[in-house]
């Protein structure tokens, strides 16, 4: 199976989902991270109103 890449949301770099150091799951969808730094981030935005 060829990896996936995907961009994170936050930095906009690319990652592959396999081996992306950090991913959360948002309204029933897996968000994949380049970093812990930038799943936080993502993270507290959600929070914000």
């Amino acid at each position: 199976m060829r990896p996936v890449k995907v961009k994170d949301p936050v930095c906009g770099m690319t990652v592959e989902s396999e081996k992306a150091p950090a991913k959360g799951t948002y309204q029933g969808q897996t968000v994949y991270f380049c970093s812990e730094s930038c799943r936080k981030t993502y993270e507290a935005r959600l929070k914000k109103p």
